[in-house]
């Protein structure tokens, strides 16, 4: 515990959720704050990339870690090849590892406690759909216009972040 009782599972949970609420508050408004909503999604990521490590280390399973960086790596490609900026293109890259190694840490969290916190697997289908609304929000920004993107970003995003806070508390063992 901290000071205040606040323990170190909280203090992550709420950066995590704090950064995210900076990142949205930054993508509502005008084009030149896209960068630091992205940098404030970034922050989030690694806030949530140290609450999933707790208890289970880092990158517990190195496929799942393989596997989001591929899938990250295709996502990029394709931005890049859809007209991503060339002054977005660092600053990108640079979300997409972060974001992919979230997927990765939650996917080998919920393997690792597969059998003592079964809720752990709803935190990496959270992370997952984290990346497909993320992915969905670069393509109607950078390739093309898709139908009902808000919704579909928006729907994709809040599940994502209600999974995630709905079941990353590990269960109480006695």
């Amino acid at each position: 515990m901290a000071a205040g009782g606040v323990t170190t599972f909280d203090g992550l949970l709420l950066a995590g959720l704090v950064a995210s609420l900076g990142g949205d508050v930054m993508l509502m408004g005008p084009a030149k704050l896209f960068v630091p909503g992205l940098v404030c999604f970034l922050l989030a990521h690694l806030a949530y990339i140290a609450l999933f490590r707790i208890g289970v280390g880092l990158f517990p399973r190195r496929g799942a870690l393989a596997a989001t960086l591929l899938i990250g790596a295709a996502m990029y490609a394709f931005l890049w090849q859809g007209g991503l900026p060339v002054a977005l293109r660092a600053p990108v890259a640079a979300y997409v590892v972060v974001i992919a190694c979230m997927a990765a840490q939650a996917i080998g969290r919920a393997a690792v406690l597969r059998h003592t916190d079964p809720a752990a697997r709803w935190v990496a289908v959270g992370a997952c759909v984290f990346m497909v609304s993320d992915s969905l929000l670069a393509t109607n920004r950078f390739v093309t216009p898709l139908p009902l993107a808000a919704l579909w970003v928006l729907a994709t995003y809040y599940i994502a972040q209600i999974l995630i806070v709905r079941h990353a508390r590990p269960a109480i063992r006695v």
